[in-house]
């Protein structure tokens, strides 16, 4: 017999944006106390940030999809014994980082469904009711965009969910990414331009770059149709120009207070106010000792081929200093720890990624935000996309312009890494995959690049490179990747399998 869940549409919104004397003073959650929050300008905006919370939260973007979308890209290790089955590219359904990151995204998705059903059926004219609109249809679009590319087909919730409609069947792939367009294009409709709101918050050409990556993904995956290349390109042009690149790449990640850059498209914003845990990226990259009498584990480490494909392609990036902690790092209490490529055996026997860095942490909370879109991206995506219609004549001023960037340093421009030129189209896809790995990589997006070329090339740049890597240790916590294709999606949580009455085991995705 399956086991029920019941959701009540309104408990995350007012834990989100409710101070804990005001949700432990137990108020009735009630339509009209609904209607109330709706209601003006102030309490919109506030029902905004409580979507917000939930997209940046410890189950979504705060710590499970750390835990387990890095090691699943087949790109990173994991240290955590709950999470051997994932590293070893073996995920079982009843993961812990699984089973909290499904559940995760639809709060965000429900978060969002709550804004868009109060505002599509009130009578009451806001001020800010667009671009709340405009925010919800991004968030719950990019929320899917992620949900389809991990599971493929997955349930649609269109509505706040209710005890009623609790029981979604799957939907097929096709009819998840309709509901991923028609909301990105509802989103570039009533987000605004620069200027016209919190600068924090993302503007309408997020929406244009996701409406490409969505392109991009429906080209190339499943045999793909060569016609999506355009119809990215067209969205992927309406953002160029449109930001700019900060000056040297190390400066992205080595001061904490360097948020919202010039550079940055869609951040997501953490605070150490609240004393709530909202996010574990600094426990999770950071190796043991880096601070002070501060927890960090460094669980989540880059493969060793992940860094020697770095320096093999480019010796002397300045992109390697600013990424990795490699070869020694010294601790807090000054005592100097070996690490690979000195060290080939053990947690030590890999580098550790060094963009999640805050000396402010404090156990629970953080200022590193998560930078979950940004302008190198975009460009390397034009890049990818022109080389596919018209070969790579008029692509290399996209990738040089990241490169340009990634030569110049605070003392100086370095030697690599050069520009390119003189590439074959098929030369030029290869590279630029690998390109997006060096400049991108601990972003979140490995997992998606690695598969969106298909099962081959998911093979050729993973499994194979993986498993024939010549540091490889697996008597001592290394794995050797199964050739299978199962791994192409997440399999769907047990929870929802058991929980579900739409959903059944013969639902599962192939070879779970």
């Amino acid at each position: 017999m399956k086991s029920f869940k019941i959701i009540f549409p309104l408990v995350f919104l007012t834990v989100s944006f409710l101070g804990c004397d005001e949700y432990l003073d137990e108020q009735p959650i009630t339509k009209f106390y609904e209607g109330q929050i709706f209601s003006n300008e102030e309490g919109l905006e506030t029902a905004v940030n409580g979507m917000y919370i939930n997209f940046a939260n410890y189950d979504y973007h705060g710590a499970h999809w750390h835990n387990i979308v890095p090691v699943m890209s087949g790109k990173f290790w994991s240290s955590q014994p709950a999470n051997a089955d994932a590293t070893g590219l073996n995920c079982t359904s009843s993961n812990i980082n699984l089973e909290g990151l499904w559940g995760g995204m639809y709060e965000a998705v429900n978060s969002a469904n709550i804004i868009i059903q109060q505002l599509e059926n009130s009578s009451v004219e806001l001020s800010n009711e667009d671009v709340a609109l405009g925010q919800a249809y991004l968030i719950r679009g990019i929320t899917y965009f992620d949900l389809v590319r991990f599971w493929g087909g997955v349930p649609i919730k269109t509505s706040p969910a209710t005890a009623e409609d609790l029981h979604t069947p799957r939907a097929s792939k096709q009819e998840v990414y309709n509901l991923i367009i028609s909301d990105l294009e509802q989103a570039k409709l009533l987000l605004p331009d620069f200027g016209e709101y919190r600068p924090e918050r993302p503007v309408k050409y997020v929406a244009n770059a996701y409406l490409a990556k969505v392109y991009m993904q429906l080209a190339g995956e499943d045999g793909g149709n060569p016609s999506f290349w355009q119809n990215a390109y067209d969205e992927a042009i309406q953002v160029y120009g449109k930001y700019s690149l900060v000056q040297t790449y190390a400066e992205l990640f080595d001061d904490v207070t360097n948020r919202n850059t010039v550079e940055s498209m869609f951040e997501l914003n953490y605070s150490l106010a609240g004393g709530l845990r909202n996010s574990d990226v600094i426990r999770l990259y950071n190796p043991n000792g880096i601070f002070p009498n501060l927890p960090t584990f460094g669980r989540i480490r880059p493969n060793k081929e992940t860094f020697d494909q770095h320096v093999e392609q480019y010796p002397g990036d300045p992109r390697i200093d600013a990424s990795f902690f490699y070869e020694s790092y010294v601790r807090a209490n000054g005592n100097t720890q070996r690490i690979y490529p000195s060290v080939r055996n053990g947690a030590n026997g890999y580098t550790a990624l060094k963009k999640y860095t805050d000396p402010n942490y404090n156990g629970s909370t953080t200022l590193r935000n998560f930078i979950k879109l940004r302008y190198a991206d975009v460009l390397l995506m034009l890049a990818e996309i022109e080389n596919e219609l018209n070969g790579p004549d008029n692509a290399y001023q996209y990738v040089n312009e990241v490169l340009n960037r990634a030569r110049n340093t605070s003392t100086g421009e370095t030697a690599e890494p050069a520009n390119w030129s003189g590439l074959s189209k098929e030369d030029f896809r290869m590279r630029i995959m690998r390109e997006r790995q060096y400049e991108l990589l601990g972003e979140g997006h490995q997992f998606f690049d690695t598969r969106r070329r298909g099962y081959d090339y998911f093979l050729d740049e993973v499994v194979e490179l993986h498993n024939n890597h010549p540091t490889i240790n697996v008597g001592n916590r290394d794995y050797i990747y199964p050739v299978s294709v199962k791994n192409m999606l997440f399999p769907i949580p047990f929870s929802e399998i058991s929980g579900n009455q739409k959903i059944s085991q013969a639902d599962q995705n192939p070879g779970y």
